[in-house]
C-alpha cells in the first residue's frame, strides 16, 4: 500500500485542487479515486495544463520509500513514476549518489596512484651505456629501428604497445610477435626496459590484487636504453647511426652471418598467412603444424615468396574444389592443400619450370619490420621476386677493401715502360699498372675517375664511346679495381670478343675465317690482365635496379667494395625526354656519393655536322650540369653511320672539376683490336 504525502506549493485554490485530486488514492491504498480524464472534465483543464499542475503545484512522496543514506521520502514525479517506485527494494536520492560516485572515484584515484607508486618502485628508468650498431645484432638492429621510428615515440621517448600497431603496418608478422618482442626484451646487454607509464593494465596482479613482477607483452610500452637523462634524446642517436649504416655500410662483421635466417623466417611468416588467407576465401581452415612449416620452408629454399604465392593459390582453390566433389571433410580438404603445395614445388623443381611469381595483395601488407628489413637494409626493390638463395646483401655492407694502396708507387717503380705498350705477341702489356684513371697518362689528367664524381663521355654516334669505356674499366680491373661495366648497346659475347681483342691484340671480328678465338682467349687469360665485370641489363630499365643488379650480382659483395661503375650511353637506362635524363643523372650522382665510387657515363650528342666537334651547349642539359668532368670522344669524318678510314682520335676536355675546359689529347683507334692507343706509339 503506497503512502503518499503531499507538499501544495500554489496559492491558486483551483489548481490546489486538482493536484489533490491528481495524487487521491482510494481507500485500499493502491487505486486511483479519479481518472486523470475525469480530474481534468470537472475542472476544466487541458492535457499540459493538467501536466503542468501534477509536476510544479506541489511535491508528492513516497513515505515508506527513504533514502538509504539521509532518509529522504522518495519524491514521486507522475502516477507512472509511483508505480515504478512501488518495485524498488531501496533508493538512493540523487545527492547521496553523487556524494557516493565522486567517493567511489576518489577511492579508484588513490587505488591508481598507489598502483603507479608501487610500478615506479618496480621498474624505475634507468641508464645505460649509448647502444651502436656493432653492439646489436642484425634483427635487434632492425627490430629497435621499427619500434623507435614510430611518430609516437616523438612525445614522450616512449614505444606505442605492439597490439595497437594498426593492421595495415603491424610491427611484425602475428606469429612471430610475441617472440620477436620476447628477444627483444630479454636481449644482454639490455636494450629496451619497460616504462612505468604504460597502461596500469599492461601490469599482471596475484590473486590477491597485489601487483606481481610479471606484465603482458603487447600491452607495454618500452623506452630505450642510453646515458642521456631524456629519453626523448636516446633515440635520435642510434637512428641516425643505423640509418648510416643500412644506407652506406659497412655492416658490423657478425650480421653477414644473420640476414639469411631473418629472411627465411620473415617469408615463411608471410606464406603462412597466405595460406590462412587463401583457405578461408573458400571457407576452409587447418591448423598449421609443423609439417606445414617444414613443406613451406622446403618450397622457399628454391623459389621465390612470389612464386610460393603462386603454389598456394592454385593448391586452395584444388582443395576447395576436392572439398565440393564430395566425400571428404572441410578438414581433410584444407589438410590436403599442403601436399598440393609440395607436389607442384617438386615437379616445378625437377622439371626446371618456370613459375610466375604473384605480387603482395593489398590485403597483406607486408610487417613494418619486413618493410625494414628488405627495403631499408637488404635493398630489395621486390622481395616476391627473389628467392633466398639468390638473395645478396647490397655492396656496401661489405667493409672497403683498399686493394689499390700502394699501387702507384710500387707499379710506377718496377715496370719498365711508363705506358702501356704492346709486346711482340701483340698483347697490351703493363695495362693497369701505371698511375692514373685510364690507360692514357695525358687523358688521366683530364679523367681523374675520383670517388663520389660522375664523369662523361660523350660523342656523335659511332665515334667509338663505348670501346673506349671499356679500355677504361680494362685498365681499371687489372689494377684491381672492383670495376664493372654495364651496357645495352653490345651483348656478352661482344664484350668478351672486345675484353680479349683489345688485350691480346688480335683481328676477332671475323674469328672464323683469320683466329682461332679460343686459343686467344686462353693466351689472354694467362696474361696479367685482368678483366672487369659486365653485365647486358634490359634496355629501359632504371638506373638504380641496374647499379643494384651490378653491385651484389655481377660483383659479389664478399669481393669488396665497387670502386668504379661504367654505365655504357645512360639514354638507355632513361625516358625518352630531358626530364627522364635528368632522373637518371639524378640517380647517377646519389649512388657516386652515397656509396663513394666513380661513376663513368657515356652519352649520345649531336654537333652541326660531321667534322664539327662538340661543344658544351651540344650535350643534353641534364648531363651537362650533373656531370662533374666531360669530354668529348672526336673523330673526323664520323657520324652516325659514317665510319672513317682516319685512325685518330680526340679527347677534348669541356668541363673538368666542374670548370669549362679547352685541354685536348690526341690518340690512336686501332679498330680491328678495339682499342685506343697514344698517337705517339
Amino acid at each position: 500500500m503506497a503512502q503518499l504525502e503531499l507538499e501544495v506549493l500554489t496559492d491558486d485554490a483551483p489548481e490546489a485542487a486538482a493536484f489533490e485530486a491528481y495524487w487521491r488514492l482510494n481507500e485500499d491504498g493502491e487505486t486511483w479515486a479519479q481518472t486523470v480524464t475525469a480530474i481534468r472534465a470537472e475542472y476544466g483543464l487541458k492535457p499540459q495544463q493538467m501536466t503542468r499542475i501534477a509536476q510544479q503545484a506541489g511535491t508528492a512522496y513516497l513515505a515508506d520509500l527513504l533514502c538509504d543514506s539521509c532518509e529522504d521520502p522518495y519524491p514521486v514525479s507522475s502516477r507512472s513514476d509511483l508505480a515504478q517506485a512501488l518495485r524498488f527494494e531501496s533508493w538512493k536520492c540523487p545527492s547521496c549518489l553523487e556524494r557516493e560516485v565522486e567517493a567511489q572515484a576518489a577511492r579508484v584515484k588513490e587505488q591508481k596512484a598507489r598502483r603507479r607508486a608501487e610500478v615506479y618502485e618496480q621498474y624505475p628508468v634507468l641508464n645505460g651505456p649509448d647502444l651502436e650498431p656493432a653492439d646489436l645484432t642484425l634483427f635487434e638492429a632492425i627490430a629497435l629501428h621499427t619500434l623507435f621510428s614510430d611518430p609516437a615515440v616523438e612525445d614522450a621517448g616512449l614505444t606505442s604497445p605492439t597490439d595497437i600497431w594498426p593492421k595495415e603496418r603491424r610491427w611484425a608478422p602475428e606469429q612471430l610477435r610475441y617472440d620477436f618482442e620476447r628477444g627483444l626484451l630479454k636481449a644482454v646487454p639490455r636494450l629496451i626496459k619497460v616504462h612505468p607509464d604504460s597502461h596500469l593494465d599492461a601490469f599482471a596482479l596475484h590473486d590477491d590484487g597485489e601487483l606481481s613482477d610479471s606484465f603482458y607483452l603487447g600491452r607495454v610500452s618500452y623506452y630505450l636504453m642510453g646515458q642521456a637523462d631524456e629519453l626523448t634524446d636516446r633515440h635520435p642517436r642510434l637512428l641516425q647511426a643505423l640509418n648510416r649504416t643500412f644506407r652506406e655500410g659497412p655492416w658490423p662483421t657478425s650480421w653477414a652471418g644473420q640476414w639469411r635466417d631473418l629472411w627465411n623466417e620473415l617469408v615463411l611468416a608471410d606464406a603462412q598467412d597466405y595460406l590462412a588467407m587463401k583457405l578461408g576465401e573458400h571457407h576452409l581452415e587447418m591448423n598449421q603444424g609443423e609439417g606445414t612449416r617444414t613443406a613451406l620452408q622446403d618450397a622457399l629454399s628454391t623459389f621465390s615468396l612470389g612464386q610460393v604465392f603462386n603454389f598456394i593459390y592454385r593448391a586452395a582453390k584444388d582443395s576447395a574444389a576436392y572439398y565440393q566433389r564430395g566425400g571428404v571433410n572441410k578438414r581433410q580438404a584444407a589438410n590436403s592443400t599442403i601436399g598440393r603445395i609440395s607436389a607442384s614445388a617438386d615437379r616445378a623443381r625437377a622439371n626446371g619450370w618456370d613459375v610466375k611469381p604473384f605480387g603482395r595483395p593489398w590485403n597483406l601488407p607486408l610487417s613494418a619490420i619486413g618493410e625494414t628489413f628488405f627495403s631499408k637494409v637488404m635493398w630489395q626493390p621486390d622481395m616476391m621476386q627473389v628467392a633466398s638463395r639468390d638473395a645478396q646483401v647490397p655492396l656496401h655492407a661489405w667493409p672497403a677493401e683498399n686493394a689499390t694502396e700502394g699501387t702507384e708507387d710500387e707499379g710506377s717503380e718496377e715496370v719498365p715502360h711508363p705506358v702501356p705498350g704492346i709486346d711482340e705477341e701483340g698483347t697490351w702489356i703493363d695495362l693497369g699498372k701505371i698511375p692514373g684513371a685510364t690507360p692514357w697518362p695525358d687523358v688521366s689528367d683530364l679523367l681523374k675517375l675520383e670517388s663520389g664524381t660522375v664523369t662523361a663521355i660523350v660523342s656523335v654516334p659511332t665515334a667509338g664511346r663505348s670501346t673506349m669505356a671499356l679500355n677504361i674499366a680494362l685498365h681499371n680491373a687489372t689494377a684491381e679495381r672492383l670495376t664493372v661495366f654495364s651496357t645495352c648497346e653490345i651483348n656478352s659475347d661482344a664484350i668478351e670478343r672486345k675484353l680479349v681483342s683489345a688485350t691480346c691484340g688480335a683481328d676477332l671480328r671475323y674469328p672464323a675465317d683469320t683466329v682461332d678465338f679460343d686459343s686467344v682467349r686462353r693466351r689472354a687469360s694467362e696474361s696479367s690482365v685482368g678483366v672487369p665485370g659486365w653485365h647486358t641489363p634490359t634496355i629501359g630499365l632504371p638506373l638504380e635496379q641496374v647499379f643494384r643488379e651490378a653491385a651484389t650480382t655481377v660483383i659479389p659483395p664478399q669481393r669488396g667494395r665497387l670502386a668504379l661503375w661504367v654505365v655504357d650511353t645512360i639514354q638507355s637506362y632513361s625516358e625518352l625526354d630531358e626530364e627522364g635524363l635528368a632522373l637518371s643523372m639524378d640517380v647517377a650522382r646519389r649512388i657516386a656519393e652515397e656509396h663513394n665510387l666513380a661513376v663513368l657515363i657515356t652519352a649520345r650528342a649531336l654537333s652541326e655536322g660531321p667534322d664539327e666537334p662538340l661543344e658544351l651547349h651540344h650535350v643534353p642539359t641534364p648531363i651537362a650540369r650533373g656531370a662533374n668532368t666531360i669530354v668529348e670522344l672526336h673523330r673526323d669524318g664520323v657520324y652516325w653511320s659514317s665510319l672513317p678510314n682516319a685512325d685518330s682520335a680526340t679527347v677534348r676536355a669541356l668541363k673538368v672539376g666542374g670548370k669549362q675546359c679547352k685541354e685536348s689529347v690526341s690518340l690512336k683507334f686501332e679498330a680491328p683490336f678495339c682499342r685506343f692507343v697514344r698517337a705517339d706509339r
